[in-house]
């Protein structure tokens, strides 16, 4: 019994618990991610586990709460940057972005598949490109950057508050 103990003693000091991998799919944690809607600094932090910043203020009145770090939260997406930005005047949030770390998995071709019907557009200046598919609440955009080579660098949604003020 003693040596028992003293082998899965071991084996917990061998296996750090922030190498545990999740066991849900990008998916699965899309579709988490969507039905915290609204998207509230509370309801941020509860779903991802995150305590996200005090609100830091920004151009034209918005504002917004960021974290940074390495966090996993579904199999092979590890996130490096969130950031969650809202109206100045209302609070109202009008974008929540997930930056993926360079060791995350490619994902690539797997939001057309979870989101058939969106539309493939070039996202940034620096000819990034995104598949975005428009949803009851805004869009989601997917970012496949040069950076990775077209792997999936970034996760957003985008609100109809953001959208009905400062698109297109």
């Amino acid at each position: 019994m003693k040596r028992l103990f003293a082998c899965l003693l071991m084996g917990c000091l061998l296996v750090p618990a922030w190498g545990a991998e999740p066991a849900i799919t990008l998916e699965e944690f899309l579709q988490k991610l969507e039905k915290a809607e609204p998207w509230t600094r509370e309801k941020v932090e509860a779903l991802l586990g995150v305590k996200l910043s005090e609100r830091e203020g920004g151009e034209g009145g918005r504002g917004g709460h960021s974290a940074r770090g390495q966090f996993v939260f579904a199999k092979g997406l590890i996130v490096e940057e969130i950031e969650l930005e809202v109206e100045g005047g209302t609070g109202e949030t009008n974008m929540l972005i997930l930056s993926l770390d360079e060791k995350s998995d490619c994902f690539r071709g797997r939001a057309g598949k979870l989101y058939p019907g969106g539309y493939q557009e070039m996202v940034s200046s620096n000819g990034d490109d995104g598949y975005i598919k428009e949803m009851p609440w805004g869009e989601w955009v997917f970012t496949f950057g040069h950076r990775r080579q077209y792997c999936l660098e970034e996760i957003s949604i985008m609100t109809n508050a953001f959208i009905k003020e400062y698109g297109d």
